[in-house]
C-alpha cells in the first residue's frame, strides 16, 4: 500500500508534460480571443472536479474503476464504459508519443528515421506498462526528483532572459476581458487530468484522502502561465502563434552559458523525453487495466491471472501497432485536429465520469442502509 503523496505525483506529472503536447500551443492560437478568462475559469472547474471525484473515491478503498462499475451497472454498460475510457486515456498517450517522435526529429536528430524512434518508445513503453501499479509509482517518484529542479532552472532561465519580453506579455493582458471558449477552457483544464489515473490506483492507496488544494491551485496557475506566457515573452505576442511547438521554440532560443551543454535545447529534451515515457507508460498501464477490466479480467485474482497476463500481451501490442499505423498515414495538421478532438472529449467524459462515480456511490450507499 502506498501513501497520499503518489497523488500529488500522479498531478505533478501531467500538470508538468502539457508544456510539450498540443495544450500552449492551442492556448497561445486564442491568445487574442479569450485564453485569460478561459484559464479563470479553467482552474476552479478543473480544481472542483478533482476534489469532487478524490472525495468520491474515498467510498471505495482498495477499488478501482472496474471494480466500482461492475458492483454497480449491468455487465455490458460497465465493460462498455471500461473500454471507452481505458482507450480514450491512451489515446492521450499516443498524442504524447507521435508528437514527441516529431520533435525528435525537428530539434534533435533530423537525420534518424522517426520510426526507429517511435519503435524504441514503444519497446520501453510496453514492456514497462506490465509492471505493478505499486513499482510504477515509486519510479514516478524518482523521476520527478530528478526532472522537476531542472524544470524550474529553465523556468527562471527563460523569465530571467534579458530579450524577455514583457511588453508582449502586457500586450496579452490587455486581451483579458475577451470572452473565453470551449476549447481553451478544456485545453487548460488538462492540467489537472492526471487524477483521472486514480481509476486504477486506487487499489494500492492506504485510507487515500486529498489535502493541500491550494498548494494544487498555485501549481497549477504558474504551470498555466509558464505554458502561455513563456513562449510569448521569447518569441513575441505575435510569432508566439507560428510554432508548432512553441515551448521548444522558446528553448532553443535559450543559451546555457558556462555549461558543459550550451544550448538548453538539449537538457529541455532529455528531461521532456524522460517524463514523457513514464506518462506514457502511467496511461498505457491505466488503459491496459480499464480495458481487461472491461472484459472482467480486473484486478490480481488468482484464478484470472494467467489469463489476464496472456490479454495484456495482445492489447499492448494493439497498443503499439495503432500508434505506429497512426505516425505513417497522419500528418502535423492532422495530428493537432487530433489533439483539439481529444482535449474537448476529454473535458466532457471527466465531468460524466465524475456523475457515475457519485451515482454508483449513491447506489452502493442504498445497498448497505438496505
Amino acid at each position: 500500500m502506498v501513501r497520499n503523496k503518489y497523488f500529488y505525483y500522479l498531478f505533478l506529472l501531467n500538470a508538468s508534460i502539457n508544456l510539450i503536447n498540443y495544450v500552449p500551443r492551442i492556448l497561445i492560437q486564442d491568445r487574442f480571443d479569450g485564453v485569460l478568462m478561459s484559464i479563470l475559469i479553467a482552474v476552479p472547474a478543473g480544481s472542483i472536479l478533482m476534489y469532487v471525484f478524490a472525495k468520491i473515491l474515498q467510498r471505495f478503498p482498495g477499488e478501482g474503476l472496474p471494480e466500482i462499475f461492475h458492483s454497480v451497472f449491468p455487465v455490458w454498460i460497465s465493460g462498455l464504459l471500461l473500454v471507452l475510457y481505458g482507450l480514450g486515456w491512451y489515446f492521450s498517450s499516443a498524442i504524447t508519443l507521435i508528437s514527441f517522435m516529431d520533435i525528435t526529429s525537428r530539434y534533435i536528430s533530423p537525420d534518424v528515421s522517426p520510426y526507429i524512434v517511435l519503435t524504441g518508445f514503444l519497446v520501453v513503453v510496453g514492456l514497462s506498462a506490465r509492471l505493478d501499479s505499486e513499482s510504477l509509482l515509486y519510479a514516478l517518484e524518482m523521476v520527478l526528483y530528478i526532472t522537476m529542479p531542472l524544470i524550474a532552472y529553465m523556468a527562471w532561465r527563460v523569465y530571467s532572459n534579458p530579450y524577455f519580453s514583457w511588453d508582449s506579455v502586457r500586450q496579452i493582458m490587455t486581451y483579458a476581458w475577451n470572452m473565453p471558449n470551449y476549447r481553451t477552457v478544456a485545453a487548460a483544464t488538462y492540467i489537472y487530468t492526471g487524477y483521472i489515473n486514480m481509476v486504477v490506483f486506487n487499489r494500492i492507496f492506504r485510507r487515500f484522502k486529498i489535502r493541500y488544494m491550494f498548494l494544487i491551485i498555485l501549481v497549477s496557475i504558474v504551470s498555466l502561465f509558464i505554458s502561455l506566457f513563456g513562449p510569448i515573452g521569447i518569441l513575441g505576442a505575435n510569432g508566439a502563434g507560428e510554432h508548432v511547438y512553441p515551448a521548444f521554440s522558446a528553448v532553443d532560443a535559450l543559451r546555457i552559458r558556462y555549461f558543459i551543454i550550451e544550448r538548453m535545447i538539449y537538457v529541455f529534451f532529455v528531461v521532456y523525453m524522460i517524463l514523457s515515457l513514464m506518462n506514457s507508460i502511467i496511461h498505457w498501464h491505466v488503459g491496459k487495466e480499464l480495458v481487461l477490466g472491461g472484459f472482467k479480467l480486473e484486478g490480481e485474482k488468482p484464478s484470472l491471472l494467467p489469463k489476464k497476463r496472456k490479454a495484456e500481451w495482445w492489447v499492448l501490442v494493439l497498443f503499439s501497432v495503432v500508434i505506429f499505423v497512426l505516425a505513417t498515414v497522419i500528418n502535423q495538421y492532422t495530428l493537432n485536429d487530433m489533439a483539439i478532438v481529444f482535449l474537448d472529449v476529454r473535458f466532457a467524459g471527466e465531468i460524466l465520469l465524475v456523475v457515475l462515480l457519485i451515482y454508483a456511490a449513491m447506489r452502493r450507499g442504498r445497498r448497505k442502509r438496505a
